[in-house]
C-alpha cells in the first residue's frame, strides 16, 4: 500500500499542469492529471486523490462546476471518498463579495490566483490535509 499523498491536478495549461506536477512530485506527492473538467470530474470519481488542485477556465466544464458537482457527489454517496478541491484560477473577480459568493457555490476549500508561489500550494495542501506537506 502506497503512504504517500495522491493530488489530482486539472488544467488545460500544459506549462501549469508540468509545472505542478513536477514540483509536487519531487516533494514525495503521487500526480494524476485531467486536462478538461469532464476529465478531471470523471477521474476524481475512478480515483478519488487526498487533494484535488482544479482550474477555474477549463474547457468542457468549468472548474466552479465540477467543485459543486464534486462536493455534491461527497454529500449523497456514503462510499465516496472526501478530499479537499483548491480552485486555482487567473480570472479576477470584479468584487470580493461576488468572489465570496462564487466560492461558496462551488463549495471549494480554498482558492488560489495564478500566479502562484510553490510555497503558497503546499502550505494550502498542508493546511486542508491536516497534515504537513512532503
Amino acid at each position: 500500500m502506497d503512504s504517500k499523498q495522491t493530488i489530482l491536478i486539472v488544467d488545460d495549461e500544459p506549462d501549469i499542469l508540468e509545472t505542478l506536477s513536477y514540483s509536487l512530485e519531487k516533494r514525495g506527492y503521487n500526480i494524476l492529471t485531467a486536462v478538461d473538467g469532464l476529465e478531471g470530474l470523471d477521474r476524481a470519481k475512478r480515483t478519488p486523490p487526498d487533494f484535488m488542485i482544479l482550474d477555474v477556465m477549463l474547457p468542457g466544464c468549468n472548474g466552479y462546476e465540477v467543485s459543486r458537482m464534486l462536493k455534491e457527489w461527497m454529500d449523497n454517496d456514503p462510499q465516496a471518498k472526501q478530499f479537499p478541491i483548491m480552485l486555482l484560477t487567473a480570472r479576477k473577480v470584479e468584487s470580493r463579495d461576488r468572489e465570496k459568493f462564487i466560492e461558496a457555490w462551488s463549495r471549494a476549500d480554498a482558492c488560489m490566483y495564478k500566479p502562484f508561489a510553490m510555497e503558497e500550494i503546499l502550505v494550502a495542501i498542508s493546511d486542508l490535509c491536516g497534515q504537513q506537506s512532503a
